[in-house]
């Protein structure tokens, strides 16, 4: 089964490999970007798009880490609170009713 699983991956890599130059050779065509009066150098087409897809694959984890981090800030100030509540409740059961 691991020998299975190895030999499907190679065939994926292989195949994005062959996707990835088949996306090169077919987007030689020279572009020049502008963004906010910054010009770029003529480049192929695919430089810019690969550039564009490698930020977004560094840009995703970076965000999702970011909002990883505000979920577990929330989840301590939940669980601080959570706890109070129960100090309280646990205090409030001690006290003797007034009948």
């Amino acid at each position: 089964m691991r020998h299975l699983k190895r030999i499907l991956l190679g065939l994926i890599l292989l195949l994005v490999a062959a996707a990835t130059l088949v996306f090169v050779l077919e987007n030689r065509q020279v572009a020049t970007l502008v963004l906010f009066g910054w010009t770029t150098p003529q480049l192929p087409m695919a430089v810019f798009v690969s550039a564009a897809l490698l930020l977004g694959l560094l840009a995703s984890p970076l965000l999702g880490m970011l909002f990883y981090g505000r979920l577990r800030m929330q989840l301590a100030s939940r669980q601080r609170q959570l706890v109070e509540c129960q100090k309280e409740l646990a205090r409030l059961t001690e006290q003797p009713t007034a009948d």
